[in-house]
Parts: C-alpha cells; sequence; structure tokens
C-alpha cells in the first residue's frame, strides 16, 4: 500500500517538475509528439518523403536547451524519447552515456522507421545506432569540406543536410570515444 502512495507522489511530483523543466515555448511545440509511441528517419518511404514527425522535433531541438532534451529523454513520449537522446549525442552531452546506460538497463522497445524499413528494438540499441552511423556522415562531411571550394551544387547540398542532421561540429575523435564508453556499458551489462 505504501509503494502506490509513494508511486503518486513521484508521478505528480514528475509532472509539476515538468512545467518547471521545459519552457513554455518548447512545450507548445514538443506537444504534437507527446503522444506519438515510434520515430521516424528525416525521410522515409520508398519516395524519401519528408517525415513530419522527425521535422517537428527538429523544431523542438532548434530552441530546447540540453536540459530541457534531458528531460524529455526521461520523461517525454517514445518519440521525444528517441529524437532527444539522438540530439544529446550530436551536442555532445556527457548526460548521454548516462541515458544508454539507463536504457540498456531499463529497456523500452519502441518502432522506427529508417526510410522504407521499419524495427522494433529497444531505445539503447537505436542510440548505439546513432553513434555507428555517425562516423559516416563526419567522414562524409570532412571529405566535402575538403572539396568546397571547388565543390559542385550536389557537394554543397550533401554538406548542408549532414550539418541539417546535426552532424556539423562531431569530430571522429569524439564519437570513437562514445563508442569505447558504450562498450564498456556493454561489457559490464554483460
Amino acid at each position: 500500500m505504501g509503494y502506490k502512495y509513494f508511486y503518486g507522489f513521484l508521478l505528480a511530483f514528475s509532472f509539476a517538475g515538468y512545467n518547471a523543466q521545459v519552457s513554455d515555448t518548447v512545450k507548445k511545440l514538443a506537444q504534437p509528439l507527446d503522444t506519438i509511441s515510434y520515430a521516424e528517419s528525416s525521410h522515409i518511404g520508398v519516395g524519401g518523403e519528408e517525415s513530419k514527425i522527425y521535422n517537428q522535433f527538429k523544431k523542438v531541438a532548434k530552441i530546447a536547451s540540453n536540459d530541457e532534451l534531458y528531460y524529455f529523454v526521461m520523461n517525454g513520449s517514445n518519440a521525444l524519447k528517441l529524437y532527444s537522446g539522438k540530439e544529446l549525442f550530436k551536442r555532445k552531452d556527457k548526460r548521454f552515456l548516462d541515458i544508454y546506460t539507463f536504457y540498456s538497463s531499463n529497456p523500452l522497445i519502441m518502432k522506427y522507421t529508417l526510410g522504407c524499413v521499419g524495427k522494433n528494438q529497444n531505445i539503447a540499441e537505436f542510440l548505439k545506432d546513432e553513434v555507428y552511423s555517425a562516423e559516416y556522415y563526419i567522414s562524409l562531411r570532412d571529405q566535402l569540406l575538403k572539396n568546397k571550394d571547388k565543390g559542385d551544387e550536389i557537394e554543397k547540398i550533401q554538406l548542408k543536410q549532414i550539418k541539417e542532421l546535426g552532424y556539423g561540429k562531431l569530430t571522429e575523435e569524439d564519437v570513437r570515444s562514445v563508442k569505447k564508453d558504450l562498450e564498456k556499458i556493454d561489457q559490464k551489462q554483460n
């Protein structure tokens, strides 16, 4: 019986904390994502249409602080949890490893559509996928930056898209460091 009161208090406290931890502007932008239990990549389907869910989150990410994103990772809908976790990685937030550890220990299975392929996995696995795929984007970005002056329009568009995906500041060293930490976390879990 005592546990019911404790969890009721915890739930009420987290809702009260929501109002204090997330600005009204960010709350309003995130509101359409509050009930979304799945996530999508930036482009989906066979035709590569832009994802409305992803685009809505990008609006949130544009103005949200790292603390607000961290709040969504721990208390938001599945879409907000995953997108916010990925964004914190791209922003080099040290709490990303805590997030990965939490979802490794407390699995939360959700659906994610990448292009035209959907799969169900634990959020931790999707976060790990983000880290491992970042190397490709960073390598491509760095190559495009080397050719920036002599690059054609397509290369300039690619560079712009990579930066819009959030890979403007991450380095290969950042990714290697996070990968090592993820491996240590996985070893402790096994």
